[in-house]
């Protein structure tokens, strides 16, 4: 066989080869929707300004790579699915959104506004991972605090957690999940928000 044949066989190998590799995954990007009804604040708005700030979130449960467990402690990040925005900016505009369709507080904005406000609302994110581990589930734990500007005093301060079944162990089912729980845990913390006068 000369030169020109083996130069053109190998060629032709790496061409035919190059057509049959798998397809590149493509990268996928989810959010967090708000319900779409709020139960009301227990005895009406407050008539205040309230500033809800991003949630805060320590390492990993911060970044936008979905986050999943599949045994123990033991926490993964997927490759090709991704929150839209990192967890913390995400979630505080869908509780801005939350708060507002619960008419909570006469106003609520996010810093940006620059409002004069009364009250500012603070959350950090403890957990946010699908747990593929056994049945798979959604589990979604955040603790909410109220805080009281001028006198400094913290009017409201729990943690919240929603652990929901999920139909399948698919990224796409786990993020409508993630919406219900935590549109759940919203919930309880407007029914929490009628203690503020």
């Amino acid at each position: 066989m000369n030169n020109i044949s083996r130069r053109s066989l190998v060629l032709s190998s790496v061409a035919l080869a190059a057509c049959s590799a798998d397809p590149v995954p493509i990268d996928n990007y989810y959010r967090i929707e708000a319900a779409g009804t709020v139960p009301s604040r227990p005895g009406g708005p407050l008539d205040a300004v309230a500033e809800v700030v991003p949630l805060r979130g320590e390492g990993i449960i911060n970044a936008r790579a979905i986050l999943y467990r599949v045994s123990g402690a033991q926490l993964r990040q997927y490759t090709y699915h991704f929150w839209t925005d990192p967890p913390g900016a995400m979630l505080q505009r869908a509780l801005i959104d939350a708060l507002r369709k619960a008419n909570a507080f006469r106003t609520v904005a996010a810093p940006e506004m620059r409002l004069n406000r009364d009250y500012e609302v603070l959350g950090t994110l403890r957990k946010f991972e699908q747990d593929l581990e056994g049945s798979p589930e959604v589990d979604v734990e955040i603790e909410f605090g109220v805080r009281k500007l001028g006198s400094g005093q913290t009017t409201l301060l729990k943690t919240y957690t929603a652990e929901e079944r999920c139909r399948d162990r698919s990224v796409a089912t786990a993020v409508k999940v993630f919406s219900t729980a935590f549109n759940r845990i919203v919930a309880e913390f407007v029914g929490d928000l009628g203690q503020l006068s």
